[in-house]
This record gives C-alpha cells, structure tokens and sequence, in this order.
C-alpha cells in the first residue's frame, strides 16, 4: 500500500512538470535580452586620449591597439579599485559594467595601428623658443643685420655674435643696453622707443634659432695662455666657452675684440656684475687680451643640454661629471670645498644632494645663484650631477674652523642621532656633517634658528646655540675626514632588458596575455609607468621589489630602448590577441 502510494505520488509530480513545462509554450516568459552595447559611443572618451586607431597618445596615454585583452581588462579594473592612480582614467571606467569593460578592451585589441612610440627629440632650448616668435623676430630683424650679420655672425670689429646666444641672457643684455646702463654702444639707445617687450622676445627667438658660428675677425693675443686662464671661466661660461646655462652667455666663436672690450668693462666697474667683477678682477689688459684671442677661435656648437655625453652611450657619471663643472667655481674642482661659506658636496648621499638642488631650483631654498644655475636642469640631469659628487672621494678639509672642537665634541652628541656618529649619516635624506666647511655649517645653523630655513626638527634642536657653540659644533665637524657613502651605480640599458625580457618577450613583444606588450610603446609613457612602479604609487608586488631601487637615468634609456623596438610582422589569428 504504502508503494502505490509513493508511486502515484511521483505520477503527480511528473505530471505537473509536464504541465507546467507545456503551459510555458503558450505563455511564454521573456528571457532577458543580452545587453545592447554602442561600442564606438562607448570607447568615444577613450578616442580623446588614444585615439580612434588605438595608436594616437595625446599627453602621454599609452598606445592601446593590438595589446591584449585581458591585460586590458586588468588595468581597467586596477583604475576603478585605485590599484592604478589616475583620476580622468578611473572617472572614466569606474560606471561601466563588466560587460561594457569586456567591450572596449576587445575593441582595442582587434586594432592592427603600427605602434611608434619614439618622440621627436625636443632641442635644448626647448620651452624658450616658440616658432611664432622665430617668424616673427625675422620679420623685424633687418634693423640689426647692418651690423650683428646677416645670419647673427659679426663682420664688424667690436660687435658681438648674437647667433645661438642663450635668448635669456640676450633679452636681459639688450635692455641693459636700451636703459643706458650698458656704456660703449650708444647707437642701441636709438631702439629704446621702437623695440617693444615683445619684438625684444621675438628677437630673442629668432637669433637663439640661428645656428652659431665664428666671426671671421682677427684678435691679437695668446691662444696657449688664454687657455690656462679659462679654466676658472669654466663654471659659468662650460667647456671651451660653450655654455649650458641660460642666464650665462657661449663665448665660443665671439667677436674677440668685443669679448676684450666687455672683460675690460667688468674689470673697471663699467658694466655692473658683481659675479664677473670679481672673475676678472686685477686681470691686466694683457691676460684679457689672451682670453678674448682663445674663447674668439673655439668651436661653437648648437645649443648645449648638458646631458651632452656620446648619443647612444649611457654614461651618467660621465654626463654628471660634465654638468658638475659649472659648480667647481664655487664648490672646488669635484665638490671637494672652493670659497668659504660654500658647501662641500663630497661625503654627501645622491638622495640628500638630488633634494637639495630641486629645493634651490623651485625656490624653496633661497639663494640666487644657485637658483640660476639649478633652474633650467632636468630631473634626470640633477640625478646625474647627485651621483657624480656622490661616488667623489673627500679630501681633507683645507678651510677647518676657528673655534673649540673639543667643546663642539660634546655639543655634537645631541646630533648623532640624525647626522650619525662623528658625523657620518647613515640615513641618505640626512646629510653628512664630517668634513664639512666651518663657515657654511654656522650659517646653515644660524638659518634652522631664525627660521630661515624651515625644518621643525633642525630648528628645535639649534635654536638655543649661543654664537659660541655654533662655533665651537661647526669646528669639530670641519676637523674631520669625510667618508664616501655607499652608492648603487646605474645598469646598462643591456642588463635592465635582459631582465624585463623575461616576462614581456623579446624586445618587449610579450606572448603571455596577462603581460602587457611594450614593444613601440610611448616612450613618456613608459617613463611614466616606470617611475610609479619605483615609487609604489602603481601596485605590482614583483615590479615594485624589481624597481625599488632603479634611477631616473635607468628608467629613461630604459624607456627609449622598448620605444625604438618594431612589432614583428602579425601573425594569422593575432587578431583575437590574449584570447
């Protein structure tokens, strides 16, 4: 009994099945539709920066056709979860659904766009001459051509080359000129009334956009001597008088008996400089005579960067070698102490050193001189210059103090903590104090003091030092041996690729779909992406450790090198690429 009734039971429930299964068919429930996608309304914010063929950057967004799609996918969702910090990125991705995100990485991935990811190498002067002003300093310029030349190159004895001259320093000259305060060149007064600021840029534009040359003129004096008398010019004015600084004129190749007229008008007080007033200070009219001869047959060359090594070659410490002698002028032949008062960079730490240069650059530090010299300088080529002075080895400090260094011994405990013992830091944002000059050390003390010089803990720890102990604590710092700190030197480009090929392929061209091709990738870009990784602000746990430590002369020839990489030729089927 019991069985028939399970048996009918089951009878029940099949049968109501199959009823319920039959009655769908005639009342049948809408499945929902698949989400209707407008793809090109879609990927329209995306076309902005990437463009419509997926291989068009407009301010360094990274080409997009032909790379794969779940990488894509990926870094869509690193945007939204602020894995990845960008914020017109993430506005843009983070209302889309999943579906929408799968359509535009497969939109990107079926583009075939040829990648060129090198970018035109912008000229040193860049940022300073605009073509608009080339043109139109050209139009104005036959008022000067009768006697500056034709092509910015003098024919007439006395008056200066202007081709290729820095166009700061030009600007600055000529209205020194127009006001009266330069004397000897009383026909300039006649443009004081029709030249405007803006025809004085324009001008500017059009003679540092002319390729420099020598003037043809003779000049008596002694080349051989002039050439020893210019190495105390070669801080300012660089290597056979081509210079890397803006504010700072080329000598090269200049009118010699104007460079022997404008030295004499230095020495005399005739032309106000006081930097060029005491360089040539007691110079006799012979030795200006030798120096005018030797800077007037140097070869001028296009305007020089100062990152100026062999193209091709990476040589950091080389290029830092080459920008660190504009500072010897000051800080003595490899930072090893020149005038009192002045800071030895020996002993100090590459970190240390690359931040103190951007604070004089952006002003934060406060110091003119250092600021004209810092503020046209790159972050790579002050990387450079950190690391040059940071590999130097330190001599023995030839300007000590004057004061007790047994009293500043004792003073000195109450800074181990920071600067380490017996001044040698052990932590590379603080500096070194061993070695260092006495004079300088007081003043930085007395700036932490006043304030002056903002830094909460340097300032809580000096400011009740009388002038004796201030004294007496920069003497017993000066008496002692400075040391080299530890120092880790740049890879080849050779050895980073090596490394990077691993897991993006050959020459960058990754097959895995979750590594990201780098191949002809935009080389700003890639700088940029570099540089996040370094610093842990993009989150990848094996390229933040691989990265931790890799310089911004690493990261640069490391992001040109995949640039100038070629795609091979696709393959059948590559259209589905990461699939």
């Amino acid at each position: 009994m019991k069985l028939r009734l399970v048996y009918a039971a089951f009878l029940l429930v099949a049968l109501a099945a199959c009823g319920s299964e039959n009655s769908s068919e005639g009342n049948a429930v809408a499945a929902p539709a698949p989400e209707v996608i407008d793809e090109q309304a879609l990927t329209a914010d995306c076309d902005r920066c990437h463009g419509k063929d997926g291989a068009t950057s407009i301010n360094s967004a990274p080409f997009l056709a032909g790379q794969h799609r779940p990488y894509l996918i990926a870094a869509i969702r690193e945007y939204v979860v602020g894995a990845r910090l960008h914020k017109s990125m993430r506005d843009s991705v983070v209302a889309l659904t999943d579906a929408e995100r799968l359509s535009v990485a497969e939109h990107y991935t079926k583009l075939d766009t040829p990648w060129k990811g090198v970018e035109k190498a912008k000229p040193a002067s860049a940022g300073r001459i605009d073509k608009r002003a080339v043109a139109a300093g050209k139009r104005i310029v036959r008022q000067c051509t009768s006697c500056h030349g034709g092509k910015g190159i003098s024919t007439r004895p006395g008056v200066p080359n202007l081709a290729g001259l820095q166009p700061d320093y030009f600007k600055r000259s000529l209205r020194t000129y127009l006001s009266g305060e330069r004397v000897g060149a009383d026909i300039m007064k006649n443009f004081k009334y029709s030249l405007s600021k803006r025809d004085i840029d324009n001008l500017a534009a059009y003679f540092a956009s002319l390729k420099p040359g020598k003037a043809a003129l003779a000049t008596q004096g002694s080349v051989k001597r002039g050439r020893k008398s210019a190495a105390d010019c070669v801080s300012c004015h660089g290597a056979n008088g081509n210079s890397i600084n803006p504010d700072i004129p080329s000598l090269a190749g200049q009118d010699g008996r104007y460079l022997n007229i404008a030295m004499q008008h230095y020495r005399d007080g005739e032309r106000k400089n006081a930097m060029m007033k005491k360089a040539v200070a007691g110079f006799s009219d012979q030795k200006i005579a030798n120096l005018a001869a030797y800077y007037s047959r140097q070869k001028p060359a296009s305007p020089a960067t100062g990152e100026s090594g062999k193209p091709g070659v990476f040589d950091p410490l080389g290029d830092g070698a080459r920008l660190a002698a504009s500072c010897d002028g000051c800080h003595g032949k490899n930072g090893n102490g020149g005038q009192g008062g002045v800071p030895r960079l020996t002993g100090l730490a590459p970190g240390y050193l690359f931040a103190a240069i951007q604070a004089y650059k952006t002003g934060e530090r406060k110091n003119e001189t250092m600021q004209m010299f810092t503020r046209t300088l790159s972050d790579v080529a002050i990387e450079k210059v950190s690391l040059f002075y940071a590999t130097q080895e330190p001599t023995e400090n030839k300007q000590p103090g004057k004061d007790d260094a047994l009293a500043g011994e004792k003073i000195s405990a109450a800074c181990a903590g920071c600067h380490g013992e017996k001044g040698i830091s052990t932590d590379p944002k603080v500096p070194s104090l061993a070695g260092q000059d006495a004079a300088y050390l007081m003043s930085a003390i007395r700036e932490y003091a006043s304030g002056k010089r903002h830094y909460e803990a340097m300032t809580d720890a000096v400011k009740g030092l009388d002038n004796q102990a201030t004294g007496d604590v920069a003497t017993w710092y000066a008496s002692l041996n400075g040391t080299r700190p530890e120092v880790r030197l740049p890879e080849s480009p050779a050895s980073w690729v090596v490394k990077c090929d691993r897991c993006h392929g050959p020459a960058g061209y990754s097959e895995q779909p979750d590594k990201p091709i780098i191949t002809g990738q935009v080389e700003s870009y890639l700088v940029k992406s570099l540089i996040a990784y370094r610093d842990g602000t993009r989150k990848h746990s094996m390229m933040n450790a691989m990265l931790g430590e890799i310089s911004l002369s690493e990261i640069t020839a490391l992001a040109a090198h995949y640039a100038r990489q070629s795609r091979p030729e696709k393959k059948a089927g590559k259209g589905a690429a990461g699939q």
